[in-house]
């Protein structure tokens, strides 16, 4: 790692904002490439002239010429004597007295110091959503935790209130009379969305209700001030000045870095002049610039700073036209002058796309805007640091109608791709083939940071739910605009959402469970398909899901749940368990409602499970292992097959055998078990085996016997499915495994695994019934928008165990690894009756079943046999343990 700044570099970047710019002159940009941008951005406001104002530079050469020496401190600096002399003349009322800084920020440190010294008070009043800089003291003062919490801030002593609210203003004046320091307030919060206050009239109040409790007012017009509203300073029209007036950005005029702190007499304060100081303040080239710069902006009687704000009224206007021409897009317009904000309704809640879903919910909708806007567009805009939603617009002084025109128009062709859905229009300039080959070329890096401080604590019923793409047709169905895209730039735009990362995708607003419980949260996404989280790609998607793991308990959930092979490639959660946030895998609510659905499936087959061969196709993983476990207690004969491409099948199919007869043994007799329960206890009755040798055992003994044994282990998938009458699938392969066309009449399978590992066929005259098993019925409506892929009263097993467990408020981790426990199940099937989650009714491919299907199947069945089917033995009233409750009716 070396470099400037590789964080911002990568997220450059990504964003395709990373062109290398060579040229910049008054409102216009141009790159190595010979592409031109027009700037409405001007550096946050930083260049009042636009790029390499002549004028500026001029000033700047004369002190060159003159020889004069730049910094002298602690001698007399007389560019800076005169630059004080000058904003003295025109800031407003009598601030009279000068502070200079290198800074915005630095300004508002110096504020903070003068006036505790000055006052002999230590609290510091700012407001809630503000921003005053990124240095200790300005961003205690900035209203906004996400800037403050990772670098021990805020310091002690800060408060804050609500801004424009005159009314809260004073009761925090009142409450705490006699220790406020000093107020500080932006007269339009900037990065806060560009948010004027709601009265014409509040800088007025402020001053006065300060005036009145002995408390200074502190305006930072680091922003606004300088012409930036259309006057030269927002405060130009109170009726009395503010104590301090900050003033940054535009006063160095584009080209040097300075700030002034422009004070009231009687704010003034001896020691903090003599104590308080900067190496680089004062110098006389910062300074020589700056007087330039209020010499354009004052020349002729003010006339630039005339011309934006009658500039400013039109650009306005037509950024009102262009909300009301797309009301489903934008909101509205805010700001004044050359300070616009432009802020987009939240496109998450569109709910047509993934990625814009995505990209709103987690703050990037509208960095990839004006990534759009500058790439293909060719107008340079950004975000505001504290609003997601809100466009900032703030072009040079010197910018023109003609200019406004060209932004605006910019902007309107944006806002017709979005009306239209359109969104891969607005990815387009992401995934051509230099950003193909720079992707190639990039590894993905996950984020390098410390711990993070102050993690807020759980709330209660609050969870997050992991997903990702099970399939590359996910991709078009989340985000259906994307089937524009040529096969090689979907690929691509693959590759690039890696780099994006994981994050939030989609709220879901939950509800009620039949306890009177309540749960919400948020679906989670790591962007990636199956192949790309096994072989190189699995220690990436393993740090990926740690980083979402992190997100969830920053979002203070209070339950992370894992979706599809974000569980698989965690070894079932373990790998993300630890770190702070309660996980599930979920598997074993997925496990108990297929166990339960197939257990119901086969009674309107007439199948009885007591004589029936049950068939389990991944036995060896989590699902498949749990399935085997519950699904012994009814089954007549278990088949337990496994990976033939692994050459440790065989002994950890062996385990799983052994662990199936151990628990049979363990459970003791029951008169409701199926034929292989009964046969495990007759056989084994009086024997003393050992726990871990009871496979052997029962072997043995059927073998003394001359038995045949009831459980049997094979990778020969095609041999074991011969003769099955039910069967689970429940493998971590990403492909279809087993055709149903191939199966015997009167077979009925579940498939768990996901992606599915049931090939589609036409089933009408096979007699074979398949069903996605897994699926339960939550006890409230379950929209997840882009992601729906079934009705909002279903939801995928692992995500209902995810809200289960925070309706139930469970704190420990459930359904980790893959020894799943027959008591969590048990445990699990016990709550989910209680909140009320039920199985879903059978589907296949998005249709659900209908009864003509089960009695196909039933029919066949009973030619098969060549006789009357055998009905189902089980007494659903007689069935008390909750598991079974579940699993059996």
């Amino acid at each position: 790692m070396r470099g400037l700044n590789p964080a911002r570099a990568r997220l450059l970047e990504t964003f395709g904002l990373d062109a290398e710019l060579n040229w910049g002159h008054g409102c216009r940009l141009a790159d190595t490439e010979g592409r031109e941008y027009l700037d409405f951005l001007s550096q946050y406001g930083a260049l009042p002239f636009g790029h390499n104002p002549p004028q500026i530079w001029a000033a700047m050469r004369g002190e060159q010429n003159l020889s004069r020496p730049s910094m002298v401190q602690p001698l007399r600096a007389t560019g800076a004597e005169k630059l004080a002399g000058t904003l003295a003349d025109i800031t407003p009322h009598d601030l009279s007295v000068v502070m200079f800084a290198n800074s915005g920020a630095e300004a508002v440190e110096a504020a903070i110091k003068l006036a505790r010294a000055r006052s002999g008070r230590d609290v510091i009043l700012s407001t809630r959503n503000g921003f005053h800089g990124k240095t200790m003291g300005a961003l205690s003062a900035t209203g906004k935790p996400m800037y403050q919490r990772d670098f021990g801030g805020p310091a002690r002593n800060f408060h804050y209130t609500a801004f424009g609210d005159l009314d809260a203003l004073e009761a925090e004046l009142k409450a705490n009379a006699g220790k406020i320091a000093a107020f500080i307030v932006e007269p339009i919060q900037g990065e806060g969305g560009v948010v004027c206050p709601p009265d014409a009239d509040y800088l007025d109040g402020v001053i006065a209700l300060c005036r009145q409790y002995g408390v200074f007012s502190i305006f930072d017009e680091i922003q606004t001030g300088l012409g930036r509203t259309g006057k030269l300073f927002a405060c130009s029209d109170c009726a009395a000045a503010p104590d301090m007036l900050l003033l940054g950005k535009a006063l160095g005029g584009g080209l040097m870095p300075i700030s002034a702190v422009v004070i009231r007499p009687e704010a003034w304060d001896d020691r903090f002049g003599m104590l308080h100081s900067s190496t680089f303040a004062n110098n006389n080239l910062a300074c020589a610039a700056a007087s330039a710069s209020i010499e354009l902006l004052t020349k002729d009687d003010g006339a630039l700073v005339k011309e934006v704000a009658r500039n400013g009224r039109y650009f306005e206007d037509q950024l009102n036209a262009l909300s009301a021409r797309y009301p489903e897009v934008l909101i509205g317009r805010r700001g004044r002058g050359y300070m616009q904000g432009l802020q987009f309704a939240a496109i998450h809640e569109r709910g047509d796309s993934a990625s814009m879903a995505y990209c709103g919910l987690n703050g990037g909708f509208i960095g990839l805007l004006s990534s759009y806007i500058f790439n293909v567009q060719r107008v340079l805009t950004a975000p505001v640091f504290n609003n997601a939603q809100v466009m900032r617009l703030q072009p040079p002084l010197v910018a023109g109608r003609a200019e406004i025109d060209e932004c605006v128009v910019a902007l309107s062709q944006t806002c017709e791709i979005l009306d239209k859905g359109d969104y891969r229009a607005l990815m387009q300039h992401l995934v051509t083939p230099k950003r193909r080959a720079q992707l190639a070329e990039t590894p993905i890096v996950q984020p390098q940071q410390g711990p993070a401080r102050d993690v807020p604590e759980a709330t209660p019923g609050r969870f997050c739910f992991l997903i990702h793409y099970t399939e590359e047709e996910d991709v078009l169905r989340s985000d259906p605009s994307f089937a524009r895209f040529t096969e090689t730039e979907r690929d691509t735009w693959m590759e690039w959402v890696k780099r994006v990362g994981p994050g939030f995708a989609w709220p879901v607003t939950g509800g009620t469970s039949r306890t009177g419980a309540r749960a919400e949260g948020m679906i989670m996404s790591v962007p990636f398909l199956p192949k790309d989280m096994v072989g190189k790609g699995r220690k990436t998607a393993r740090e990926t899901i740690q980083s979402a793991a992190d997100m969830a308990t920053d979002f203070g959930a209070s339950r992370l749940g894992l979706g599809a092979f974000t569980s698989i490639v965690t070894n079932g959660g373990a790998a993300v368990a630890g770190r702070g946030v309660p996980v599930t895998s979920g598997n074993t609510l997925t496990t108990v409602s297929a166990v339960k659905a197939l257990l119901r499936a086969a009674r309107r087959v007439e199948i009885d499970p007591a004589q029936a061969n049950v068939v389990v196709i991944g036995a060896t993983g989590a699902i498949g292992r749990l399935a085997s476990l519950m699904m012994a207690r009814w089954a007549g004969q278990l088949t337990l097959v496994g990976n033939a491409q692994n050459c440790h099948a065989q002994s950890l199919l062996d385990r799983v055998a052994n662990e199936v007869v151990d628990s049979l043994v363990t459970n003791g007799p029951d008169p409701r078990a199926g034929d292989l329960s009964a046969t495990v206890q007759y056989m084994l009755a009086g024997r003393d085996a050992p726990q871990e040798n009871r496979l052997k055992a029962l072997t043995r003994a059927c073998r003394d016997a001359d038995l045949p044994l009831p459980i049997a282990t094979t990778t020969d998938l095609d041999r074991a499915l011969a003769d099955a009458d039910l069967v689970i699938v429940a493998t971590n392969a990403d492909v279809a495994l087993v055709d149903p066309a191939q199966m015997r009449p009167g077979t009925v399978v579940c498939d768990v695994a996901r992606p599915p590992n049931v090939a589609p066929a036409d089933l009408s005259d096979s007699g074979v019934l398949v069903f996605d098993g897994g699926l339960v019925r939550p006890p409230f409506p379950v929209n997840l928008g882009p992601f729906q892929t079934l009705p909002e009263d279903l939801c995928w097993g692992c995500m209902g165990e995810t809200m289960l467990l925070a309706l139930e408020g469970e704190t420990k981790d459930y359904s980790l690894g893959r020894d799943l426990s027959l008591e969590d199940a048990d445990r699990v099937a016990e709550m989910a009756q209680r909140h009320g989650f039920e199985p879903a009714e059978p589907q296949w491919h998005g249709q659900f079943l209908q009864e003509a299907d089960f009695d196909r199947v039933a029919a066949a069945r009973r030619a098969r046999e060549m006789g009357p089917g055998i009905g189902l033995v089980m007494d659903p009233a007689s069935v008390s343990a909750p598991s079974r409750v579940w699993a059996a009716e």
